[in-house]
C-alpha cells in the first residue's frame, strides 16, 4: 500500500491548522517597505579603474553585473566591441 496520498492529506490538513492558529499574514508585493532600485550601467573600453569603482561605491552604488563584449574582427580587422559593461544597483 502506498502511503504518500494519506501524508499529503496529513500535512495539508496540518498546515490549513496551522495557518488558522498562528494568523500568518500573506506576503504583499505592494508592501511600503518595498526596497525600490535606482539602476546605472556603463560600458568601459578595456578594464575599468579602480577610482572609477570607488567613486561608484562612495555615491552608494553596487556592483551586480558585469559582462565583456568581445572584438569584432572583420577581415583581420577589429571593427568594434572589446568593452566591459557594468551595471550597478543603489536604494532610491
Amino acid at each position: 500500500m502506498n502511503k504518500t496520498p494519506p501524508l499529503i492529506i496529513l500535512a495539508f490538513l496540518v498546515g490549513c491548522v496551522t495557518t488558522a492558529l498562528f494568523n500568518v499574514p500573506r506576503a504583499r508585493a505592494d508592501s511600503a517597505n518595498l526596497t525600490r532600485w535606482e539602476h546605472w550601467c556603463v560600458d568601459v573600453d578595456g578594464v575599468p579603474k579602480n577610482a572609477d569603482l570607488e567613486k561608484a561605491g562612495a555615491e552608494g552604488f553596487e556592483l551586480v553585473s558585469v559582462s565583456f563584449r568581445p572584438p569584432v574582427v572583420q577581415n583581420g580587422n577589429s571593427v568594434g566591441g572589446g568593452a566591459t559593461y557594468l551595471c550597478f544597483k543603489r536604494p532610491r
